[in-house]
């Protein structure tokens, strides 16, 4: 389990990349309190009669290009101090006040998230792999998002259907958490789709090499884990895009930063003792100069 934790609407979602899902930056004024570990990272703000209408208007344009269920609909902008952005979100309810699906606009209308709630069984045969990537860019296009390259197709564990997943490249390196996925029923229609892209920090003019990031990261092990640091094995360093945060900070927020920045990620595997309390480790090491970023703990 991560030790970076966060409270928000709890939805039943498809495991969408953050199900506060867009990358979207809170505008200057919207951000207000910071967030305070533990607590519940999103609240109601005002939202305009005319853009309520927008919203309004976006979601049965978008319920009818996805397929979304729906007869009564209800805005409302929220800010979520957790991710740094505010969003507007409309519920569609059935004939009888049930909660049927939602969906999240960008706050310039662009879709962030849809999702048809619950897990439907699907009324026709279950389709193929191939068929579920072609349809999830049928969705993707109907939902007026753009992708490209191919995407990464597997089958949803347990209930069946399919996710389908186009991670987001930027100077060759995966930007952690950002990217487009659609997830389909058994029978290939529409259960959810997100969007994620937030804020990078310029990449480094000179950044430091794998080997030297290996080495800084060993000599914070065995800061850290002193004596037991032996237990833990190096078993990747890869760039990737992160949100720095504090998860070895002892009272630091566990909130991430707004703006991602581009890392060294050295992961370690625990064995022996330490194996008892975790089962990986990772460090992310500033791809300029080394400074500890932040990092993860797998138990």
């Amino acid at each position: 389990m991560s030790k970076v934790i966060r409270r928000s609407r709890v939805l039943p979602v498809v495991a969408i990349a953050g199900l506060g899902l867009a990358g979207l930056g809170v505008p200057a004024g919207q951000g207000g309190d910071a967030f305070v570990a533990g607590g519940r990272s999103t609240r109601t703000v005002e939202l305009p009669a005319s853009q309520a209408e927008r919203a309004l208007s976006r979601s049965h344009q978008l319920a009818a290009a996805l397929g979304m269920p729906g007869v009564s609909r209800r805005a409302e902008r929220l800010d979520d101090r957790f991710e740094h952005r505010s969003y507007d979100e409309v519920t569609s309810f059935d004939a009888s006040g049930r909660e049927v699906a939602i969906a999240r606009f960008q706050l310039d209308g662009s879709v962030a998230m849809a999702l048809v709630l619950g897990w439907q069984p699907g009324h026709g045969a279950p389709i193929a792999r191939t068929a579920a990537a072609a349809r999830g860019v049928d969705f993707v296009r109907a939902a007026g998002l753009n992708v490209a390259g191919k995407p990464a197709v597997r089958a949803s564990a347990g209930a069946g259907g399919w996710s389908i997943d186009w991670p987001r490249l930027v100077d060759g390196a995966p930007v952690r958490g950002d990217g487009v996925r659609v997830t389909l029923f058994a029978d290939g229609s529409f259960h959810g789709l997100s969007r994620v892209e937030r804020p990078l920090a310029a990449a480094p003019a000179h950044p430091i090499t794998a080997g030297v990031a290996r080495k800084l990261a060993e000599t914070w092990a065995a800061r850290r884990y002193a004596d037991s640091a032996a237990d833990l094995r190096v078993v990747a360093v890869e760039r990737a895009w992160v949100a720095p945060n504090d998860a070895f900070a002892p009272t630091g927020l566990d909130a991430p930063a707004e703006t991602l920045r581009l890392a060294w990620i050295v992961r370690f595997e625990a064995g022996g003792a330490l194996a008892a309390r975790f089962r990986s480790v990772e460090t992310w090491l500033d791809a300029a100069d080394g400074t500890l970023l932040g990092g993860d703990v797998v138990e």
